[in-house]
């Protein structure tokens, strides 16, 4: 996590949340050529953008810029479980609120199939 660069993290948060570069650019005010700088080139955003790039991402602008976020552990950032959280988040904020219910449903059925028994 430590070697990955302001570029590295941006691109694996797009990746993961399947956001366009194009859609990226619009939801932050920026163009896509100015994006390719900061994706490809290395470039480093002025603060104001990369506080707009976190806030779209949902995530913290320490976290893009430095790999670290002091309200979370730096073992906790990477886990798998946590990816999964943050997936089913990302998920779950796409959905209309009548989605959301049957999204709710199925996890609620899911959990009562995978507890153990009450003895």
């Amino acid at each position: 996590m430590g070697t990955q660069s302001f570029k590295d993290r941006l691109i694996d948060e797009l990746n993961f949340q399947g956001i366009s570069n194009k859609e990226f650019a619009s939801r932050v005010g920026i163009s896509t050529g100015t994006l390719g700088m900061y994706l490809y080139r290395g470039s480093m955003p002025s603060a104001d953008i990369a506080v707009k790039m976190a806030q779209v991402l949902n995530t913290t602008t320490e976290y893009l810029v430095s790999g670290t976020d002091k309200n979370i552990s730096s073992n906790k950032i990477d886990t798998k479980s946590d990816w999964q959280k943050k997936e089913i988040i990302t998920i779950m904020n796409k959905l209309n609120s009548n989605q959301l219910e049957h999204f709710l449903e199925i996890a609620r059925a899911y959990k009562l199939g995978v507890e153990e028994p009450q003895e």
